[in-house]
């Protein structure tokens, strides 16, 4: 089965990472994708804290700061909520 790339900065990657190894092409390709599927993958609990974390961050980014609220104007002599 033939793949044809490309992308030029995938090529010349290729061909450096064969020079580096003193493999041909098919293989520098093969020893590549073998190491980053040996990379596991996150847990779904850690792809689950991320994805909350960005939500947050978004929240954060659209909601206008809080206003330090003063008590004097929230509270009467008394102590309670007016």
């Amino acid at each position: 089965m033939a793949i044809n790339i490309k992308n030029e900065r995938t090529v010349e990657s290729v061909k450096q990472l064969a020079r580096h190894l003193g493999v041909s092409y098919t293989a520098a390709i093969s020893i590549a994708t073998e190491a980053a599927l040996r990379i596991p993958n996150p847990p779904a609990e850690d792809q689950t804290l991320q994805r909350i974390n960005r939500i947050v961050a978004d929240y954060q980014a659209h909601v206008p700061a809080a206003q330090d609220l003063d008590t004097e104007t929230l509270y009467d002599a008394n102590g309670l909520f007016r």
